[in-house]
Formats: structure tokens, C-alpha cells, sequence
């Protein structure tokens, strides 16, 4: 049974607000808080299709220096094949 996922809300302070951290017409770094009070950066599709999710940061400030650090350092990360890991499969 699925779980509903909680939907992400713009940070409670009027000057942290959701910011696009890479401006590109292709795709975007979102920096947002979710309902739980946590941090997260999204990379965003042109088509509003979210692409990857972090996981949470306790500042909107860490958050948005990780996504920086993904953003400038992504052009030099390796593509690695791997075989499937069969525990790490969700089994419905």
C-alpha cells in the first residue's frame, strides 16, 4: 500500500524564499522546505518533472550550498555500470 508523500511547502520566512539555485531553460535547482521543517534541493525539469531529490538538511542555507556543490562539481562525476543489487530492491 502506498503512503501519500507530503507536499513540499515554500519556507515559512519571507526572506528565504524558494529560490532557483541554477538558472537554466532545461533544468533548475529548487531549494524548498518541506511540512516537517526540513530542507531539500530538487533538480527540475523544464517540463515540472522533478529529476532528483536530496535528502533533508536542517537550514535552508545547507541546503542550498549542497546543491551548489552538485551543480558545479556534476560535469566531472563518472557514470558508473553497475549490476543490479537485488537487496536493494523495494519488493511490493
Amino acid at each position: 500500500m502506498a503512503t501519500a508523500t507530503k507536499q513540499a511547502r515554500v519556507a515559512r520566512h519571507s526572506s528565504r524564499p524558494t529560490v532557483d539555485v541554477a538558472r537554466s531553460a532545461a533544468n533548475t535547482f529548487r531549494v524548498f522546505e518541506t511540512n516537517d521543517g526540513n530542507y531539500h534541493w530538487a533538480i527540475v525539469s523544464g517540463k515540472g518533472e522533478t529529476l532528483a531529490r536530496s535528502g533533508a538538511f536542517a537550514s535552508y542555507g545547507d541546503a542550498e550550498r549542497a546543491a551548489t556543490l552538485v551543480r558545479d562539481s556534476a560535469g566531472s562525476a563518472r557514470v558508473e555500470a553497475r549490476p543490479a543489487d537485488t537487496h536493494s530492491l523495494v519488493k511490493s
